[in-house]
């Protein structure tokens, strides 16, 4: 099994929210509305300064109408 550096997981993560919110056109306020976290939280995990939970991840997947796996894609 290939091993991945964890911090590149949270680029890919950041970089997924962020193309998505756009696909949707919404705010990051409004993916905190959704899921319940607050718009300073989100943005932490966007500027990848967060270490977040898999609980974490699917609440922003169906907030953002997607999977965590999604999320997680590295391509």
């Amino acid at each position: 099994m290939d091993s991945v550096n964890p911090l590149a997981l949270r680029k890919v993560l950041a970089r997924n929210m962020r193309i998505r919110r756009a696909e949707l056109a919404i705010s990051q306020e409004e993916v905190a509305f959704r899921t319940g976290l607050t718009q300073a939280y989100l943005s932490g995990i966007e500027r990848e300064k967060r270490n977040i939970s898999l609980d974490t991840i699917q609440k922003i997947a169906f907030a953002l109408e997607t999977t965590g796996s999604a999320l997680l894609d590295m391509r």
